[in-house]
């Protein structure tokens, strides 16, 4: 990361610019997540005299104002600005990191987000590539009526269930009436599910 400082009417302390690059330093791992490699900073510091006078009337205190640019340089481009202002220099560039951090956070979000789409059109792409003509144009969810003839007894339900070869079987239960569904389960036994709905 390359940091250039400008002062406009006022000199950049050893101390003002430790704590730029500090914080700056802290947000690498932002733009690590965003793939963000290249970047170059300008923060510029002025000054100018406040429009009113101080609480004693006396005179009007000094405003430090501080811009920072980030410029991106990997896929994607553009550029970050912050601005704020305050009497106290450190004060100000405090706000100024603070809402370059809000920002990053935000480029990361989005960037994700976008390589997120990027990758689910791409696999949208490979399967109408591999998948025959009849199979891409099939909708995902396929309507069926539910046919229940009688009521029956759960041995019943799943005889009906081993000679249908279908992994789940909906039935009303003779005994209460309630429409239960049984099902195979991965151990090879069977499980069953009551609605607690009553049915026919």
């Amino acid at each position: 990361m390359n940091i250039e400082f400008i002062g406009k009417g006022i000199e950049w302390t050893e101390s003002m610019k430790g704590f730029v690059e500090g914080k700056l330093e802290r947000f690498s791992r932002f733009l690590k997540e965003a793939e963000e490699d290249q970047v170059e900073v300008v923060v510029t510091l002025s000054t100018t005299r406040a429009k009113q006078k101080d609480f004693a009337g006396e005179s009007r205190p000094t405003i430090y104002r501080v811009d920072l640019d980030m410029y991106l340089k990997t896929w994607g481009g553009g550029a970050l600005h912050a601005w704020d202002e305050d009497i106290d220099p450190f004060s100000a560039l405090d706000k100024v990191m603070d809402e370059l951090e809000r920002q990053l956070i935000k480029l990361k979000q989005r960037r994700h987000e976008f390589r997120r789409k990027g990758a689910k059109i791409k696999e949208g792409l490979r399967l109408e590539e591999i998948l025959p003509h009849e199979e891409r144009e099939r909708p995902p969810v396929v309507e069926e009526e539910l046919v229940i003839e009688k009521p029956m007894s759960l041995e019943d339900a799943i005889f009906e269930l081993q000679d249908t070869g279908v992994y789940f079987f909906p039935f009303i239960d003779i005994e209460t009436g309630n429409l239960k569904i049984v099902y195979r389960k991965r151990g090879g036994n069977f499980g069953v599910i009551d609605t607690k709905c009553k049915g026919l």
